[in-house]
């Protein structure tokens, strides 16, 4: 299957496409894939932090800002791989089952569709309605974590429900590891007077 093949099974037939690319795992075009989406979301992305005052305001001018997107690629990648490689894990130890190279070349992938909503947020604030540009990012996001939930189905060989549950169970543990952190803290801090 070629790159073009990938990206339109994707969009319109992410399946047996997310199979195909669980099973042969090709890493570095998925990595390449990963690297475009990102920057191109970078790129559109600064155009639309120039168009709203209020928020450029808050961004550094001039060529620093080319380093903090350097260390976004890079952090970027490394989430990416960790994301992969704890979500294999937890798959092993629940499911017995794990695939954290096919499952990172799928997470690659998956994030396709998240060019498209810069772009049209975008769009939609050069027209003065950028409700809508809000709304359609929205759906694009949707779109992304469906495709993870998908990826992570067809990586690890899972039923939906236990897809939807490995997809979420990290943060539910951050969750549950900070409420701890916070019942810590107060039972702890001695009592303030009056």
């Amino acid at each position: 299957m070629s790159l073009i093949d990938t990206i339109y099974g994707i969009f319109f037939d992410p399946v047996p496409t997310l199979q195909y690319l669980a099973r042969e795992k090709p890493l570095l075009p998925g990595l390449l894939v990963y690297l475009v989406v990102f920057v191109f979301n970078l790129i559109i992305n600064r155009g639309l932090t120039t168009l709203d005052s209020e928020i450029a305001g808050f961004i550094p001018d001039g060529n620093f800002i080319w380093v903090f997107a350097g260390l976004g690629v890079i952090l970027s990648f490394f989430i990416l791989a960790l994301t992969a490689g704890l979500l294999s894990l937890l798959s092993e130890i629940f499911y017995q089952r794990g695939n954290a190279s096919g499952l990172l070349v799928c997470l690659s992938f998956a994030v396709i569709p998240g060019a498209l909503g810069p772009p049209l947020q975008y769009g939609a604030t050069l027209l003065g309605v950028s409700w809508l540009g809000v709304i359609l990012s929205l759906l694009a996001v949707i779109w992304v974590l469906v495709l993870q939930v998908l990826s992570l189905r067809e990586a690890l060989e899972l039923q939906t429900g236990q897809a939807v549950l490995l997809f979420i169970l990290p943060g539910l543990l951050v969750v549950f590891l900070l409420l701890g952190l916070i019942f810590i803290i107060a039972q702890t801090m001695p009592s303030f007077p009056g």
